[in-house]
């Protein structure tokens, strides 16, 4: 039973629930596949950019700098929730050695990648220089300020939640200007995409509401009581989060980006793809 006392002391949930050995090890396994996943990818995306146009191959390396960003931030999540839990009496007790958790690691890693994310769209999307870089500066604007805001409200989700629920609904309010501006990229993607592929910026927008509207989720999820499961499941949603928007989306942009090499006549990414116009073209060259 967790005391108002000691709830006050401690930001995180983590530090104030015990966890059964299945609730643990289920912490354990999704922290573990999250950095494992993204550490898997590196090579993949540095080999993929060698298939793409120059102008392109930045999506893939982009790519690759958040999988390594990532991995290293969610490892060090996993070091922490090992180092903060004793096995006592049959149960995983929190603040293990002195040692307290924090989810805080995954907001510094979100300072880093998003913009990175954010700015790979714009690029994908072939849009020209000066309005890549306006495009970029107004879309990494409001997502730094969602993470800062929502970061600080993160540390009141234990109490009364009325610090989680104010700096949570000030996140909110730039999550939907960023919202606003990822649309008018998603706009102009949809403009200077070739006939072939304009399906895939309106496809693109869909999937980041799905993905990014996790983490809203798991932010409030802590109000639902002190328990082990909530502990567990909010750790999950970070993780599918984690994973949809980072390495799957990067997957996404990565096809669209050798999809349109390929139609605008790079040979390699015809190859590498040879459902395509061109890549049919190649391959019956080649006498495949």
């Amino acid at each position: 039973m967790v005391t108002s006392e000691l709830a006050s002391q401690f930001g995180s949930i983590e530090n104030v629930v015990a966890l059964s050995v299945d609730q643990y090890t289920s912490g354990s396994l999704i922290l573990m596949v999250s950095y494992g996943a993204h550490f898997a990818f590196i090579l993949f995306f540095l080999a993929m950019a060698w298939q793409l146009a120059p102008r392109y191959r930045i999506v893939p390396i982009l790519s690759a700098v958040v999988m390594a960003s990532a991995g290293l931030s969610l490892l060090r999540e996993f070091m922490i929730w090992e180092q903060s839990y004793e096995l006592v009496g049959g149960v995983y007790r929190p603040l293990a050695d002195n040692t307290s958790f924090t989810n805080a690691f995954r907001y510094g890693n979100w300072t880093i990648t998003v913009p990175i994310l954010l700015t790979q769209l714009a690029i994908a999307f072939g849009l020209p220089r000066p309005e890549l870089h306006k495009r970029a500066v107004r879309m990494i604007i409001p997502a730094l300020l969602m993470i800062w805001t929502g970061l600080y409200g993160q540390f009141g989700e234990t109490g009364d939640f009325l610090r989680l629920n104010i700096w949570g609904v000030i996140s909110t309010v730039f999550f939907v200007w960023l919202i606003i501006e990822v649309r008018g990229v998603i706009g102009r993607g949809i403009a200077t995409s070739p006939p072939e592929l304009k399906g895939w910026p309106k496809n693109i927008w869909w999937y980041f509401l799905a993905t990014w509207g996790l983490y809203p989720i798991a932010y409030a999820l802590p109000q639902l009581g002190f328990d082990g499961d909530i502990v567990v499941v909010r750790q999950l949603l970070f993780s599918i989060a984690d994973i949809s928007s980072k390495l799957l989306y990067g997957l996404i942009l990565s096809r669209y980006v050798l999809r349109r090499s390929a139609l605008e006549g790079y040979v390699p990414a015809a190859e590498a793809l040879e459902t395509s116009p061109l890549g049919a073209v190649v391959a019956s060259e080649r006498g495949d």
